[in-house]
């Protein structure tokens, strides 16, 4: 059937309707274009389709840059400019808080829009009977595209997936198999800190790899790479943040700076932790937070679901004090190895499960300022009624899902009265969906 797209929304989905009037979603059409699409689910108040041809192209439309664009899931916005993906987000981001009557300004730019990605988690497949190692296809968790070039990739990862490719396809080893679970490779993990590389590769269990198996990689990256570990998962899951990373070689860590305001932080990055993918654009995000809270030294401020403490340790240069609260235990010693190198006095760090803190700290009065970054589901009914109940004057909310942030200020202004009196886009994955946006919410 043919259907004419009306416009784009979260998550990245075409919106169109055909003669019948019936809501359709698709994907990678733009407003204005008409399309033919094939019904894959058909609901009660609308329907899920997949796009076969375009017959009108809008003239927003370009030629991606990428030839895997339409096939690999890293990317959903190349097919057109930045500028206008932009606008995209822009319209989406606004549409889902129009409830709150609260301008939504432009968004703001990444300082870099290509190969600006910082880590990358690759699969190995069987591809033609050969290792090959990509990214997962559109939609698909167990299929893959070989994309060895990756645009929105640090341009130094490329050598370092050339050379860990041919090592493994030369290694005899087989790629692992969930449903078996066995063979061996699984994935490779590559992060950069200012120009340094960490290299993990995750495999399955194999108690037969001699002690200098890994000797003609290490010869390989040695000019590439700092450090190169070696993560043992049999799981269902692909990533297991918990698993034991075992340090082949080099450093134990790699180190990033972040410039805010004039100032310069220092923070180390191991295997597994939580740190922005695109620093530049990061640092914008810092710098929004900072302006919309305007922190005092009289401020006392929680940082929940702190990670490696990167923006409690920001606002500590502002700030009377910081409390960070982290449930991932290796994080928590991240983030007091940062407190430690950036000669810093007045933040602490807690481990443990945000729920459980909050449950044992009711009422409490002593923070009067409150930062949320939670995972994409966002917050719990819980942690939102644990603010409501702790009052605090002060509220920011970083969030990478745009969808579950307004359902939780919703429910925070219904429940308690609290104001969105400030919002912030800030583009930190160009040519994707994603989008980060900050709310700063005042009191009652």
């Amino acid at each position: 059937m043919q259907i004419k797209i009306e416009k784009i929304v979260y998550p990245g989905k075409s919106l169109g309707r055909g003669a019948d009037g019936v809501a359709t979603f698709t994907e990678g059409c733009l407003p204005g274009e008409v399309v033919e699409v094939n019904i894959v689910r058909d609901k009660k108040t609308f329907r899920l389709a997949e796009t076969v041809k375009i017959i009108e192209n809008s003239p927003e439309r370009i030629v991606p840059g990428c030839p895997f664009e339409n096939q690999c899931g890293g990317c959903s916005f190349q097919y057109t400019g930045y500028e206008n993906q932009l606008q995209i987000k822009h319209k989406y981001v606004n549409e889902l808080l129009s409830p709150f009557a609260v301008a939504v300004p432009p968004v703001i730019r990444s300082p870099e829009i290509w190969n600006y990605r910082n880590k990358m988690e690759f699969s190995f497949f069987k591809e033609n009977g050969r290792l090959s190692i990509g990214l997962h296809r559109k939609g698909k968790f167990d299929s893959f595209v070989s994309t060895p070039g990756c645009f929105i990739a640090d341009k130094d990862f490329l050598p370092v997936v050339e050379t860990v490719l041919e090592f493994a396809g030369n290694s005899g080893l087989e790629c692992y198999d969930k449903k078996t679970k066995k063979g061996f490779w699984r994935h490779l993990v590559i992060r950069k800190a200012a120009t340094r590389i960490l290299v993990n590769i995750i495999t399955g269990y194999k108690d037969d790899i001699p002690p200098d198996f890994f000797k003609p990689l290490i010869n390989g990256l040695k000019d590439r790479a700092v450090s190169l570990f070696r993560t043992i998962n049999n799981k269902n899951f692909d990533f297991d943040s918990g698993s034991n990373p075992r340090l082949i070689y080099g450093n134990e860590t790699i180190e990033e700076v972040i410039s805010v305001k004039d100032k310069k932080y220092l923070f180390t990055i191991s295997p597994f932790s939580f740190f922005q993918t695109n620093t530049r654009a990061s640092e914008k995000l810092y710098e929004t937070v900072i302006d919309m809270l305007k922190p005092r030294e009289k401020d006392n401020i929680i940082d929940f679901y702190c990670g490696v403490g990167t923006l409690g340790i920001i606002l500590s240069s502002y700030a009377g004090s910081v409390l960070g609260i982290e449930d991932i235990a290796y994080a928590v010693e991240d983030a007091v190895y940062n407190k430690k190198i950036n000669r810093i006095k007045n933040i602490t760090f807690e481990n443990m499960c945000v729920e459980k803190w909050s449950n044992g700290h009711r009422g409490i009065r002593r923070y009067n300022t409150f930062i949320f970054d939670p995972p994409r589901s966002g917050l719990s009914k819980e942690i939102i009624d644990f603010v409501i109940n702790a009052r605090p004057e002060k509220i920011v909310y970083v969030s990478c899902d745009p969808a579950t942030f307004a359902r939780d200020l919703k429910y925070l202004r219904d429940k308690s009265g609290y104001r969105v009196s400030n919002i912030a886009v800030v583009d930190m994955f160009p040519h994707t969906y994603h989008i980060e946006v900050i709310a700063f919410l005042t009191g009652r």
